[in-house]
């Protein structure tokens, strides 16, 4: 088991609302990746890569173009 706490801010959507990513979790390779996210709200919550989705951020040139995607 791996547990990687993140330098940098990553601010992701979830089914609880916005959130940014504590800690990620990786069990081996009979299980999926666990990401732990401080939600808006105050609580936190574990959410599976399928459950999340990273928000943009240009100052990381990261921008999630839809129109791209398909």
């Amino acid at each position: 088991m791996y547990i990687l706490e993140l330098q940098n801010r990553i601010e992701v959507e979830t089914p609880k609302g916005n959130g940014v990513i504590l800690l990620v979790t990786e069990f081996g390779t009979e299980t999926s990746k666990v990401f732990t996210v401080i939600q808006s709200s105050g609580q936190i919550w574990e959410w599976q890569p399928r459950d999340i989705k990273v928000k943009d951020n240009i100052t990381f040139n990261r921008i999630n173009n839809e129109s791209e995607k398909s």
